[in-house]
């Protein structure tokens, strides 16, 4: 697979995000409880050695909900388009908003938000810039795009620019996620394969995360422990959540007659978020997963945002203290992000 062709994946896994309003907490919130089930609704110093360990897999159904959802909208004022990405457990969110182009790879700006107050954020010199994860600590992981059209990650510490590059990677490398210790995951292009694979990045010691069999291994969240969240797609197209270990390989999957399973987030006490889907087109545009859940001890709770005709809720950050962000789409394709709190 070509560099191209990966960025095109991974443009499809990320537009909805990009096009979520990031802003302000509304006024208005929602409650809604997890046991409504809503019908509706893509300078490294040393290379470790690659996981490829078989996976062991865990399928699960929905038992008794454990959780209570409390729903608030977010909305980016005066932009086009933006992205919500992550929180943390201040409640700082980071993204990305662009007012000119929906169909780019990443926002043409970057921006934190603060309560109520936004700070945008661009890496030196670069055409695009978006943040995707954000620790305790506030250091804050993205990537951007430079003039050549090449895509780096990169962290922001102390107001210190960091560029990460996969060692070898065909010209993309993403971070996603930074724990308290600030170690580091994210998707780069597999300079062998050519296809798009997860790392985890601590210190300047860079470990390749690929799941046996998969065409794609994307690596999102990482907990204080080290444990990494993400998803993978099979050779039929489907996508698999699954949790890395030291190693050790665990797929989740919501089953239930949904192919489609991915993870986003987890939590030091192991509580993930994700979604579960079965490929919904709205227009032009494709979604895998079309609804939400929280997934501890073995129990999903599910969720879809109750803003009235929502087709596909995805959630994509969470911090420790139960809240979540993300966007929900309409039948006409509009997209809008949202706030949740999991009591």
């Amino acid at each position: 697979m070509t560099s191209s062709q990966v960025r095109s994946l991974i443009r499809s896994r990320i537009r909805f995000v990009i096009l979520i309003g990031l802003a302000c907490l509304a006024s208005q919130a929602f409650t809604q409880q997890a046991s409504r089930r809503l019908s509706r609704l893509g300078t490294q110093v040393h290379v470790a050695q690659s996981t490829r360990q078989s996976p062991t897999s865990l399928v699960q159904s929905e038992k008794s909900p454990l959780y209570t959802f409390t729903f608030g909208v977010i909305a980016f004022p005066r932009s086009q388009i933006s992205g919500i990405w992550g929180i943390n457990d201040s409640g700082k969110v980071v993204g990305g908003y662009n007012n000119m182009n929906i169909e780019i790879y990443t926002a043409d700006h970057a921006c934190e938000l603060k309560g109520n107050t936004f700070s945008t954020i661009d890496y030196p010199d670069a055409s695009q810039t978006e943040l995707f994860g954000i620790n305790k600590s506030g250091q804050m992981v993205g990537a951007f795009q430079d003039t050549s059209g090449n895509i780096h990650g990169f962290k922001l510490a102390g107001g210190t620019y960091t560029q990460l590059d996969y060692p070898g990677a065909k010209g993309l490398t993403v971070a996603l996620g930074i724990n308290s210790s600030g170690e580091i995951v994210g998707i780069y292009d597999d300079p062998v394969t050519g296809n798009a694979d997860g790392y985890l990045l601590i210190g300047s010691t860079y470990t390749s995360i690929v799941v046996p069999g998969a065409t794609y291994t994307y690596t999102e969240g990482i907990n204080k422990y080290g444990v990494v969240a993400g998803y993978y797609f099979d050779t039929s197209g489907n996508s698999h959540g699954f949790t890395w270990n030291k190693g050790t390989i665990t797929t989740v999957d919501y089953g239930n007659g949904y192919p489609n399973t991915y993870l986003a987030g987890i939590d030091n006490s192991g509580v993930m978020v994700g979604g579960y889907g079965s490929n919904m087109t709205i227009g032009s545009v494709s979604y895998p997963w079309e609804h939400g859940f929280l997934y501890s001890g073995g129990t999903f709770s599910t969720f879809d945002a109750p803003f009235g005709d929502v087709q596909v809720t995805q959630p994509w950050g969470m911090n420790n203290k139960g809240e979540i962000v993300g966007g929900y789409v309409d039948s006409q394709g509009m997209l809008y992000g949202f706030y949740l709190k999991a009591q």
